[in-house]
């Protein structure tokens, strides 16, 4: 796979980006990542900044993207980045919020949602459909410490 081979790969196979928001995050228009892509650039060293940064920007192993060797990501870890950051970066305000406010969840947020999850799934039938007109009281908590429980108070 030649170098404009493995940026598409990364960018639409692993990433799940389109040019845009791939231009977008490195700070150049979709006609740049087009002719990256298609190797349109008549001299290499025109992309070595780019291609530097596509690396920092999405920890990809430099080694991999500049001569196909090794793995794709640094890590594990920087790959889960590299996606939480892809998230981050969305144009959709409501996977933003969503990632945001997951970042900040501490122990008992994250045992509320666990709890709501497990609520929802034991009212939930085979198909995953809520049934309300059956149980609706099932999704009232009994107290206001059990709401607090499960949603507290931000």
């Amino acid at each position: 796979m030649e170098l404009h081979e493995r940026i598409r790969f990364l960018r639409k196979d692993t990433l799940k980006m389109s040019m845009d928001a791939f231009g977008k995050q490195l700070g150049v228009s979709r006609d740049t990542i087009n002719n990256i892509e298609r190797n349109r650039l008549a001299r290499p060293e025109q992309k070595l900044s780019l291609l530097k940064l596509m690396c920092k920007e999405f920890n990809v192993s430099e080694k991999w993207l500049l001569d196909g060797e090794g793995e794709m990501f640094v890590s594990d870890e920087t790959e889960y980045n590299a996606l939480i950051e892809q998230m981050l970066s969305s144009e959709n305000e409501f996977v933003k919020n969503i990632f945001k406010t997951f970042a900040l969840f501490d122990e008992k947020d994250w045992e509320a949602l666990q709890h709501m999850v497990e609520k929802y799934n034991s009212v939930a039938d085979s198909d995953g459909i809520l049934r309300y007109d059956e149980n609706p009281a099932a999704f009232v908590p009994d107290t206001p410490e059990k709401l607090e429980k499960i949603a507290p108070p931000i």
